[in-house]
């Protein structure tokens, strides 16, 4: 009777913890969207830092009017220069990123002068399962510890 106890509790766990794992997409500044921001770059790093960002997580970027967006390197995020983005400009709205690498990303539009009035934003991945790999591996840790114990 324990037995079979703990492995029904085992197979409510296990997919509560893969869920948790999923991708999720976030649309950059939420309702406000990709814009010059009117309180300049706090706006878009107060956003970013209540957000967990996860490797496989997709950030949308979405505006109206002239804006475009693109990923730089840190120098380049920190002078604002617009020349040679890491990738590819996209200036149709939406354009979606995908985080397939952990690290810090960095995003500026190349429109004018939009990026030195804030429109910039930092976006954070990475640290302890960060990953649904990790989170895979660790499933897998878990699920030979409990049959070993039933062998």
């Amino acid at each position: 009777m324990g037995s079979k106890l703990v492995l029904f509790g085992f197979l409510v766990v296990v997919p509560a913890i893969f869920d948790a794992a999923a991708a999720e997409t976030y649309t950059v500044g939420d309702e406000m969207g990709w814009t010059t921001p009117p309180s300049g770059a706090a706006a878009y790093s107060t956003w970013a830092s209540k957000k967990k960002f996860h490797f496989g997580d997709t950030i949308v970027f979405n505006w109206t009017g002239s804006h475009s967006v693109a990923e730089v390197s840190k120098p380049d995020y920190d002078k604002c220069r617009t020349k040679s983005p890491d990738g590819e400009i996209h200036e149709t709205s939406p354009a979606n990123y995908t985080l397939n690498s952990n690290g810090t990303h960095y995003f500026i539009c190349t429109v004018d002068s939009h990026c030195d009035r804030g429109q910039k934003v930092t976006i954070n991945i990475g640290g302890e399962h960060s990953s649904a790999s990790s989170l895979a591996a660790t499933f897998f840790t878990l699920l030979v510890s409990l049959l070993s114990s039933y062998i």
